[in-house]
């Protein structure tokens, strides 16, 4: 049941009445049950081995609570991330070994019977990083052991968040959870915002830009250097709409139960500089990541000077790169990452104060920071969209063609341009109108004005508005209910 489809509308719209209609005491329970419902549609079993991770999840943790300082507590921190890394390195990891010419060990019986079967363990990689902390919270005394199992097995479960995140952090939520009551108004009416602008972003920004990536990258070789160029500046838009579209269905489906989630984008290609593009892009990830890998990691090795720097930005990164999946394109899409960070990280005192010397150029540099930023972002994702590191060198050489003369002989001399897409003469005008009314809106959010303004608007504006994105979806967006591009993650 995808978030984009008529039957999760169905669902969303008959889970939230019952819920409105559900006692305050039931309510808890009711999130329980409505979010297990949602996840038997994807597969019973892994349904159950869902309950079991969250079960292990909360003996452990309760366990550790009781325990003073020492090593049985460290055992039984151990104990639960060893136990709940299993089933996501069998599922995913295991799975990816037999996928093609994208996994480490194509042909594997073992890895392509796993693989057959991971469609089912959708968002395992979300809930167990989401249960890990959760115990580490617990070890570290941050937080104290949720008394309740069906709170606990809610947080690791609900389904707004189950398939593709936010992964919010377990004293947020089950705060949240322990006093939930009726949702104001006003935040039942921005869940139904976003639900809509999510949809807008999907269906008529990421899933129109896709038709000219997919074409493109099916084959590559059959378009000029400049369409190759093109559909890969296309697919960082398409990723960007694509996730924070199913970013602001979760958080929307979320509010319409009183449930407020993290923000998971804030504007990522207006970053200055790549350490500001990760702290706005993906932020739960790369915040988990930072709290839970980066600082011990670079705690352990601080009497190591820059060479811990160096050395925690490279484990990071390409963890960022594997959680993706079993294929080398995401270990060297870490690693380019990290080459990126060390790079900037290391020389960003000098440069800042040699512009500060610079008045002028200091000013420019808000410009050409983000526009040199993305490029390297942009070139980065060919390792993201690319099945094979050949396939990705490949797809390079086309994008640099037209620069450096790359495509001279006479095997693309008759390569397709940009007509040979299928495109209309009014595609490509309206999907540049509906990236700038995404980023519009994005800008809007970014600044704290979009709230404000809405509100401010005459109702009759409002509503027009609102239809306006209803008619756009409806007359222009992909009805073909096509797969967000990171719930496969």
């Amino acid at each position: 049941m995808l978030y984009n489809s008529l039957e999760f509308a169905v669902f969303l719209a008959a889970a939230v009445l019952g819920y409105h209609l559900c006692p305050l005491a039931w309510r808890r329970t009711y999130l329980l049950i409505a979010s297990y419902a949602f996840y038997c549609t994807w597969s019973i079993p892994f349904a159950a081995l869902l309950l079991a991770v969250s079960w292990l999840a909360f003996t452990l943790g309760a366990r550790m609570g009781a325990l003073p300082d020492g090593r049985a507590r460290t055992a039984y921190l151990w104990t639960g991330v060893g136990l709940l890394l299993v089933p996501l390195v069998a599922f995913k990891y295991l799975g990816g070994l037999g996928a093609g010419g994208g996994g480490w060990l194509a042909g594997s019986t073992v890895g392509a019977a796993l693989v057959a079967h991971f469609v089912g363990a959708v968002g395992i990689s979300y809930y167990t990083l989401k249960l890990i902390s959760y115990l580490v919270d617990i070890y570290w005394q941050r937080s104290a052991p949720c008394p309740s199992f069906a709170a606990v097995a809610t947080y690791a479960a609900f389904f707004p968040q189950i398939l593709s995140g936010p992964i919010q952090r377990a004293d947020d939520f089950l705060r949240q959870v322990e006093h939930l009551g009726r949702p104001h108004p006003r935040m039942v009416i921005s869940g139904l915002q976003l639900l809509l602008f999510g949809l807008f972003e999907k269906l008529v920004v990421a899933d129109r830009l896709g038709v000219v990536v997919d074409q493109v990258y099916a084959r590559p070789e059959k378009f000029t250097g400049g369409v190759v160029a093109l559909a890969t500046y296309l697919f960082a838009i398409q990723l960007y709409a694509d996730f924070a579209g199913l970013t602001d269905v979760a958080i929307g489906s979320a509010r319409l139960f009183g449930i407020q989630s993290p923000p998971n984008f804030d504007s990522p290609f207006y970053a200055e500089n790549i350490q500001e593009f990760w702290r706005r892009w993906h932020m739960t990830l790369t915040t988990w990541l930072r709290d839970y890998l980066f600082t011990p990691v670079r705690m352990a090795l601080r009497n190591w000077g820059q060479v811990g720097l160096i050395v925690s930005l490279v484990i990071n990164m390409v963890a960022i790169g594997v959680w993706h999946g079993p294929r080398l394109t995401f270990v060297v899409y870490g690693l380019v990452h990290a080459a990126y960070l060390v790079g900037s990280s290391l020389t960003l005192r000098a440069r800042t104060k040699w512009l500060r010397a610079r008045p002028v150029l200091q000013r420019l540099h808000t410009l050409i920071g983000p526009l040199v930023t993305f490029n390297m972002v942009v070139g980065s994702f060919i390792l993201f969209r690319a099945d094979t590191l050949g396939q990705a060198w490949h797809v390079l050489r086309l994008c640099l063609s037209p620069l450096l003369a790359l495509r001279g002989s006479a095997a693309h001399a008759h390569a397709a341009g940009f007509s040979a897409l299928g495109w209309t003469q009014a595609d490509a005008p309206l999907a540049v109108w509906a990236v700038i009314v995404m980023e519009s809106v994005h800008l809007l959010q970014r600044r704290g004005r979009l709230s404000a303004l809405v509100g401010g608007m005459p109702g009759w504006l409002r509503w027009a508005a609102y239809c306006t994105l209803g008619f756009s979806i409806l007359l222009w967006g992909d009805t073909g209910a096509k797969q967000f591009i990171y719930v496969r993650f």
